[in-house]
C-alpha cells in the first residue's frame, strides 16, 4: 500500500499502469458528479457519504485492478493488512473483482482531504470508516487493471 499527498502522486506513475491517464481523465472532466466514469485505461468512481465504524465494515482485496483513491473532501479512517494474513468470508467474485475478508484493524490510517492511498491485490483494505466519530468524505476511486496486455 501506498499512501501520501496528491502533489506527489506522479512519481508512482511507473508503479501503476494507466495512472498518468487516469489522472489525465479526472483532470479533463467537464462534471465530478457522483458516479462511475470510464477512459481508456480504466474507469473511475466519484464518491460520497458518511463513515462506517470498523467493526461494522469487512476488509475487501481485489485481483485484476489496482485501486487509487482521492479524498476530495473530508476524511477517511482505511485499516490495511496483508491479504494473505486474513480469513476469506465472501469468496472472490470475477465480476466485481471483489472479495471480502475478516482481520486485525490494527493498521489504521487517518486520510485527509488532499491526500491518497494506494491498494495492491497483496493489500486487504477497509475504507470509509471510523474509529470514533463518523467522516463525510468524497473521494475518486481509480481502478486500473493490473494487466494492461503489454
Amino acid at each position: 500500500m501506498i499512501i501520501g499527498q496528491i502533489t506527489h502522486i506522479n512519481e508512482y506513475a511507473s508503479l501503476v499502469p494507466n495512472l498518468e491517464k487516469g489522472l489525465d481523465a479526472i483532470k479533463n472532466s467537464e462534471s465530478l458528479v457522483v458516479g462511475k466514469y470510464t477512459f481508456d485505461g480504466g474507469y473511475y468512481l466519484i464518491q460520497e457519504g458518511i463513515t462506517k465504524s470498523f467493526k461494522e465494515g469487512t476488509f475487501e482485496a481485489h485481483r485484476n485492478y489496482i485501486d487509487v483513491q482521492i479524498i476530495v473532501k473530508g476524511s477517511e479512517e482505511i485499516a490495511w493488512f496483508d491479504y494473505d494474513q486474513l480469513k476469506s468470508i465472501v469468496p472472490y467474485d470475477e465480476l466485481t473483482d471483489k472479495e471480502r475478508l475478516i482481520g486485525p484493524t490494527s493498521h489504521t490510517v487517518l486520510i485527509k482531504e488532499g491526500m491518497f492511498w494506494i491498494a495492491f491485490p497483496s493489500d486487504g483494505h477497509l475504507a470509509v470508516s471510523h474509529t470514533n466519530k463518523p467522516y463525510s468524505y468524497r473521494k475518486i476511486v481509480l481502478k486500473l487493471p493490473i494487466n494492461t496486455g503489454g
